[in-house]
């Protein structure tokens, strides 16, 4: 758990190995970080929750770097593994499930049973990867996950199933306010994983999506 100025710390730009991107790793005693979020100067209290959330209640080390202008989060990786496979912080999945158990709860609710099944195999059909990775649309729809054990998902899978659930709630609710709805569902997190979600969201290319 450090705090750090930039004159403390070495920060380059590497290769990602199987994507065609370079991203940030900075370098402190000996340790190396990945960029997870960034905040604005006015949002320092917000940075500083997103800081101990992911340092005290995740077990994470992590550095919140104080720039002139920004403060930014930066999670311990090691390069020769968590590079390929970065997991996505904890308070983002639980955000995720709950967003989508949601929306299977809204299907059933609003448009029945039927609509529900349907609503339930495309997820699974057309999310396969991240479905399967967490025990199946069944599985996801009992969990707890405030307290069960979360699915080992990574960023880009929480991406993409962001996505297909937007594609889908647009296709089965049409112009409706399934958005709002949806995001109902992230007043069960705690105040400060809600923030730390919701700016995640809002810097990815799905805010014009969700936040729009």
């Amino acid at each position: 758990m450090f705090l750090l100025t930039p004159n403390e710390v070495e920060i380059i730009r590497i290769q990602h190995p199987t994507k065609d991107k370079k991203v940030p790793i900075l370098s402190y005693d000996d340790k190396t970080f990945r960029l997870l979020s960034v905040f604005s100067a006015q949002q320092e209290s917000e940075a500083h929750a997103a800081w101990r959330e992911l340092t005290e209640n995740e077990g994470k080390m992590c550095v919140l770097l104080e720039e002139r202008s920004r403060y930014s989060v930066w999670r311990q990786v090691r390069l020769d593994k968590e590079m390929l496979q970065p997991i996505a912080p904890a308070t983002y999945i639980k955000a995720c499930v709950l967003m989508l158990q949601a929306m299977c709860s809204d299907v059933e609710q609003l448009l029945g049973s039927r609509q529900a099944n349907s609503f339930g195999a495309a997820i699974e059909a057309n999310a396969l990867r991240q479905i399967e990775a967490a025990g199946g649309i069944a599985h996801i729809l009992r969990l707890d996950p405030l307290t069960d054990i979360l699915p080992s998902w990574e960023e880009d899978d929480l991406s993409a199933l962001l996505l297909e659930m937007h594609r889908l709630g647009a296709k089965f609710f049409g112009r409706s306010q399934f958005v709002s709805r949806t995001l109902a569902a992230l007043d069960d997190l705690n105040p400060n994983d809600k923030t730390m979600f919701l700016h995640w969201l809002g810097l990815s290319l799905l805010s014009n999506l969700w936040l729009a």
